[in-house]
């Protein structure tokens, strides 16, 4: 799977191409969600593109200061579809080809919603169910079913637009929209150094890494997508069963499986629950040796992942990302292990999740 080690190298550029295009790349997300005074933001996606919108929740809530609401296609269109009149549907798939989020598209315009459709890929199957069609921008010409390259482009499109529409509708004046701008605009410079102590961090703690049965990892608000997308890809990669937990449900529970086979890594990104973070991550070291802190803190060793930065939590997800796409791709790579097998790939046939044209 050296293929998926290069997705993830690629970001930073991807990431930093977008940049320099972006106020054409949101421009027409801009244009509608400023045609009229919308109550609140929907975003509705399954697996990655679910985790993406997570992760992109808090900066669309912090800067366009507006309610966001993130469901599954199912959820959206079997329940959650009531009480959002007034309310911009944005409908995520990466390939553009999933069945699920294609029925959300239907039942938003059959419940008469305002709504769009976004993928990666050019003229995908989910462009011929809705009007407003739109693209990340982040597109190079093939495919990445690990979407390892795309997923931080993704969320990096709604961090732009968040910045753009703000200062359009006056959520943010333009000074505070100067100064968010270069702060995104660093986090993608700092990009390739989270990449560079991830790897530190893999070859010194490979071993134990090699040898872990199950893998938590845990974080809360702006982290708590990387954790969910954690889940996603160790799992669908590794095959290491793996959940993602905010950090005191995590106590509530899910602590008392921990044995010493276990390894738990624990997000800390945020000044607002550093110090109960750093606690829990300091106690856990008595249930299991394989403890792990990602941070940017004045915190160093064998164990931990720093990434020094200065930017505003909410962009943080750009920074750790990283950590739960490279780590199983370097597992992958030393053990020659891959989880989708041709059972896994004859059921998904089978239960039709994607759609082709």
């Amino acid at each position: 799977m050296k293929w998926m080690d290069e997705c993830v190298g690629e970001a930073p550029l991807v990431c930093s191409s977008m940049l320099k295009k972006r106020e054409s790349i949101v421009e027409k997300l801009v244009n509608l969600y400023c045609s009229k005074k919308y109550s609140k933001i929907v975003l509705v996606g399954s697996g990655s593109s679910n985790n993406i919108a997570t992760c992109a929740k808090p900066a669309l809530e912090k800067f366009l200061n507006i309610k966001v609401d993130v469901h599954t296609p199912i959820a959206f269109e079997k329940f959650e579809y009531k009480f959002n009149e007034n309310a911009l549907i944005i409908c995520m798939s990466q390939s553009g080809r999933s069945t699920n989020t294609i029925k959300a598209v239907l039942k938003a315009k059959e419940c008469g919603l305002d709504v769009a459709a976004i993928s990666m890929m050019p003229n995908s199957p989910i462009d011929n169910y809705c009007d407003n069609v739109l693209e990340y921008g982040s597109y190079i010409g093939e495919g990445d079913s690990f979407v390892c390259r795309y997923f931080a482009g993704s969320v990096l499109y709604f961090c732009m637009f968040a910045l753009e529409a703000g200062l359009k509708t006056g959520t943010i004046s333009k000074e505070d929209h100067r100064k968010y701008l270069k702060q995104l605009e660093d986090a993608v410079k700092i990009m390739p150094n989270s990449i560079e102590a991830v790897n530190r961090f893999y070859n010194t703690n490979n071993k134990d890494l090699l040898s872990m049965k199950r893998c938590m990892v845990m974080g809360i608000g702006d982290l708590i997508g990387i954790a969910n997308e954690a889940t996603l890809k160790f799992s669908e990669t590794t095959g290491i069963p793996t959940n993602g937990y905010e950090f005191e449900e995590f106590l509530h529970g899910p602590a008392y499986e921990v044995k010493k086979d276990h390894a738990l890594f624990f997000l800390d990104g945020n000044p607002i629950v550093h110090d109960r973070i750093i606690q829990i991550y300091n106690e856990m070291n008595q249930l299991t040796d394989k403890v792990y802190l990602v941070t940017d803190s004045d915190i160093y060793g064998d164990k931990v992942i720093n990434i020094p930065n200065q930017v505003d939590p909410v962009f943080k997800v750009l920074l750790y990302l990283v950590c739960v796409q490279l780590i199983p791709a370097r597992i992958c790579n030393d053990t020659s292990a891959r989880a989708i097998t041709i059972y896994n790939y004859r059921v998904q046939q089978a239960l039709v999740t994607k759609q082709d044209k």
